[in-house]
């Protein structure tokens, strides 16, 4: 008879929204190794993403072991799983592995001493370990202590007498070509389901190493690659089952930590641009491009028809800082020279900066965020340091040299009841430093609240650069966005209100009063309700972009107008006010938002003086006095053919509940959402300019 063994990588999704919408990888590639190296049929194993599909087969037929991936996301769930397995089936082994684990070897001897119920923890890759710890089992006669008198390589066990003991962890496989693929052996049909997404990766480590990242430690250093033809085999399989299957899944993830650095990376950019030609997909592919050779990355990038966002991520700006997590052999220089090339090519850029990292202040952190606006980046994502087990800066250590000021908070959407139990997934992060205070940190929010609504995602790109095109600089422009939102109306100045309180309420000094509070009956509704609890920075965006997005608008364009008065601007107009109002109008039309799909999805209609569709795309932004219509005329605001299918694709996935848009905001592309405006009935256009150019009568 064989052995029943269940591999699982959970997810959340109690609240009606998948906490993680990955297809597992890690546990897949586990599964293959064994399904392959099985020759004599002993082992039985099944894959679990969801956490209600496990439980119902452990009860249904509990099996010999039980392997869990333990992620920041999915640590408490794991555990849960392990308690509830080991009340079924006492005899059963239980094995966790993953990254979410400290790297001193005596922390990691306590971290099994504190769950009694897990019996082995892997360290280090899987892969193969996986397979060899279930064949030692099996050769122990299925006996945990006789397991322990064995031992095993990268890992910790039990001991005969149960105590914990370690065994050394051994070196990265090299050749991870000798890993089957978990797409082309059919290992991850069953998740074309229609929830969640694709993911591959093509190579697997990381040169750099920086300490806040897991793989910054000397064990991922060395570059192991797929070959390439088997990665198109992959992505050609996974495109065809998407049509076939997951139709509204337009998302490909890539696992890489340095995406497009690499010759290769070009080549497998243009089978996905093939794939894109031939089945529709992916539209958007949510990668971390490389950090230095910034050629091969520009060519990656063109390859897939706007699908992927070059993402650099430069963590800090201030050179004392990246000295301090080991970030120096990262080139700014390559940053600026992809910004040059993004912009002249039309494309979209992205990068990120942390909060909390060693030797940041409020000072330093500022300047960061201006010379990232100053460079013409198209998206800043403001993150903030988390301690992540397994990276360097979460050790005892760097705890002590920075003076580490930490806090608890639930992760988005990572909680559940199982069994009448509640379960929580919490993370902890950095609210003070000993350069960083804690108000600091808060203020920092603020303004990273500011990048979220007011320069993401490009709501307001054209009035930036109508801005910019009389001296004034992107951080100034954006610098007054904050006083907006302090000074205006009771609609914006309570969005930040609530954002500072909920940034303030969601830390807690312990996970366990993080737990305790969120298990109160009342505070669990609110959770549910997506109230409390949700990505902040997302929910807030989501609110922005769909719910109260006239008043954002508001505020944005009435900061922008006496910015302008400032330097003098409306006095090279005959008619600014006119012209500012219907620059104003234009700006709310273009974006489509509502509380309800029909709403999101509709056509505004409205009546213009100035063809200001028409002057933004000429973009000399000057005197628009040869763009305005004889007359009011009647317009459209509507939403393209592309744009309305893709986004009403979305809705229909993620649905129109603000905790649900918190998520969509992440992985839909920008010009989804972006009406184009054209004359409405028999309205003619002003004829000046372009009638001299000979250009079409309608909008653009």
């Amino acid at each position: 008879m064989a052995i029943s063994v269940f591999l699982g990588d959970l997810r959340y999704n109690y609240s009606g929204v998948l906490a993680n919408d990955c297809m597992p990888l890690g546990v897949a590639y586990m599964k293959a190794v064994m399904d392959r190296d099985d020759t004599g049929h002993e082992i039985d194993s099944r894959l679990f993403v969801y956490a209600e599909k496990l439980l119902d087969a452990i009860k249904a037929d509990p099996p010999d072991v039980l392997m869990l991936s333990n992620y920041v996301w999915n640590e408490s769930l794991s555990h849960f799983f392990f308690r509830a397995a080991k009340a079924i089936n006492p005899h059963l082994l239980t094995v966790m592995g993953g990254p979410n684990i400290s790297l001193e070897p005596e922390r990691q001897l306590a971290y099994l001493e504190k769950f009694p119920q897990l019996d082995v923890y892997a360290l280090g890759e899987g892969d193969f370990l996986a397979h060899h710890i279930v064949r030692t089992y099996m050769d122990a006669g299925l006996s945990i202590s006789r397991l322990g008198a064995i031992g095993l390589p990268s890992a910790t066990f039990r001991n005969p007498e149960g105590q914990a003991a370690i065994d050394e962890t051994k070196p990265r496989h090299k050749q991870v070509e000798d890993v089957p693929s978990p797409w082309l052996t059919g290992i991850q049909d069953e998740f074309f389901d229609g929830k969640l997404a694709p993911m591959i990766e093509t190579n697997r480590g990381c040169p750099f190493t920086c300490t806040f990242c897991v793989q910054g430690t000397k064990y991922y250093s060395k570059i192991h690659n797929f070959s390439v033809d088997r990665i198109k085999e992959e992505i050609t399989y996974i495109a065809q089952r998407i049509k076939t299957h997951s139709p509204n899944m337009g998302t490909l993830r890539i696992a890489d930590s340095n995406y497009g650095m690499y010759e290769r990376d070009i080549d497998i950019s243009g089978h996905i641009g093939q794939m894109q030609r031939d089945y529709g997909w992916p539209t958007f592919i949510d990668a971390t491009t490389g950090k230095n050779k910034p050629e091969r990355i520009i060519k990656s990038v063109e390859k897939v028809g706007g699908a992927l966002v070059l993402y650099q991520a430069v963590q800090s700006l201030d050179e004392e800082v990246l000295r301090k997590v080991k970030r120096e052999s990262i080139k700014l220089e390559a940053y600026k020279t992809l910004e040059v090339h993004m912009r002249g090519r039309g494309l979209r850029s992205v990068s990120d900066l942390i909060l909390g990292l060693p030797g940041e202040s409020l000072q330093s952190h500022l300047r960061g965020l201006h010379s990232l606006l100053d460079s013409n980046i198209h998206q800043m994502h403001n993150f903030q340091a988390m301690m992540l087990k397994g990276a360097e800066l979460e050790s005892l250590e760097s705890r002590e040299l920075f003076k580490f000021d930490t806090r608890f908070r639930v992760l988005p959407k990572n909680y559940g009841v199982f069994e009448n139990e509640k379960v929580f997934d919490v993370e902890e992060i950095i609210v003070a430093t000993d350069t960083l205070s804690f108000d600091d940190y808060i203020t920092c929010r603020k303004w990273h609240l500011v990048s979220s609504v007011f320069w993401n995602d490009g709501w307001f790109e054209h009035i930036v650069k109508f801005a910019r095109a009389f001296g004034i600089k992107n951080s100034e422009w954006w610098s007054r966005m904050l006083p907006a939102m302090e000074n205006g109306n009771a609609a914006i100045r309570g969005f930040l209100d609530a954002f500072v309180a909920e940034t303030k309420g969601e830390l807690f000094p312990t996970p366990e009063s993080c737990i305790e509070h969120y298990s109160r009956p009342e505070n669990f509704e609110k959770l549910q309700s997506g109230e409390i609890g949700d990505n902040l920075m997302y929910r807030y965006r989501a609110i922005a972009s769909f719910h109260i997005w006239d008043e954002v608008c508001d505020a944005a364009m009435n900061a922008t107008r006496a910015l302008l008065e400032e330097h003098g601007v409306q006095h090279g107009f005959a008619d600014f006010d006119t012209f500012w109002k219907d620059l104003h109008t234009y700006t709310r039309l273009i974006h489509a938002c509502g509380r309800d799909m029909s709403t999101i999805l509709s056509t505004a209609t409205t009546v213009l003086h100035y063809d200001i569709a028409t002057w933004l795309a000429d973009g000399e932004l000057s005197d628009p006095s040869a763009y305005r219509f004889g007359e009011a005329t009647a317009v459209q605001f509507r939403l393209t053919e592309d744009g309305r299918r893709e986004l009403e694709s979305a809705l229909v996935v993620w649905t129109t509940h603000i905790k649900a848009l918190s998520k969509m905001v992440t992985r839909i592309k920008v010009d989804w959402q972006v009406r184009e405006c054209v004359l409405a009935g028999n309205a003619k256009p002003p004829t000046s300019r372009r009638a001299a150019q000979g250009e079409a009568g309608a909008v653009a």
